[in-house]
């Protein structure tokens, strides 16, 4: 498979390859992205937050997107994506079919085995929802947990720390996304609270 991928670079997205001597190539490929004009009051109640983003930020996500559609088909990346789109599609759907806080807590394990994080789970059952809490059975507590909540038409997972929202009471539609919003609250955490008492391998 040949070890090529599309990075952000500032604002533009760029398609790269590692050579065998470790330098990077870049194709003959480059997407430029930048924000018109300045956002407005109008623009952030037409189109919320991604209004807000800027060339940087939309290099970054189109290079994430691309990246995953390469990973479904690396030659033939136009249909990729549209597989990309109904996988996507196929995944929301099955969060609101099936058990979205067993979706979520399998998704909480996946991040913290890839880790190598000893915590445990804990089920909390809300008026609202169910909160999976983490648990950390070798050393200090980690107060960091995904409300999976029930309000809405469609199940919405929040990053919380103790009562109180994580990234900015931004919520998720997709358990991964929870789960990796989660691993990073908790090496932020780990990162600002721990003088050798939290022990998170063990």
């Amino acid at each position: 498979m040949a070890d090529y991928r599309f990075v952000a670079d500032r604002d533009a997205v760029v398609l790269v390859r590692q050579g065998p001597d470790g330098a990077a190539r870049a194709a003959p490929i480059r997407i430029e992205a930048s924000r018109s004009r300045e956002v407005d009051d109008e623009d952030l109640e037409t189109w919320g937050m991604v209004a807000t983003l800027n060339g940087e930020d939309l290099a970054q996500v189109a290079a994430r997107c691309l990246n995953a559609a390469l990973s479904i088909d690396r030659e033939d990346i136009a249909t990729a994506s549209q597989a990309l789109e109904i996988l996507v599609a196929q995944q929301l759907a099955k969060i609101d079919a099936d058990d979205p806080v067993a979706l979520v807590e399998e998704a909480m394990r996946y991040v913290l085995r890839q880790e190598r994080w000893r915590f445990d789970i804990a089920r909390e059952r809300r008026e609202d929802g169910v909160r999976l809490a983490l648990r950390n059975p070798n050393g200090a507590a980690v107060p960091l947990a995904v409300h999976v909540s029930n309000r809405g038409k469609t199940p919405s997972f929040w990053v919380m720390q103790d009562n109180r929202l994580v990234q900015g009471g931004h919520a998720y539609k997709i358990p991964i996304q929870a789960a990796t919003a989660l691993k990073t609250a908790v090496e932020d955490y780990i990162h600002t609270h721990d003088t050798g008492e939290i022990r998170p391998h063990g």
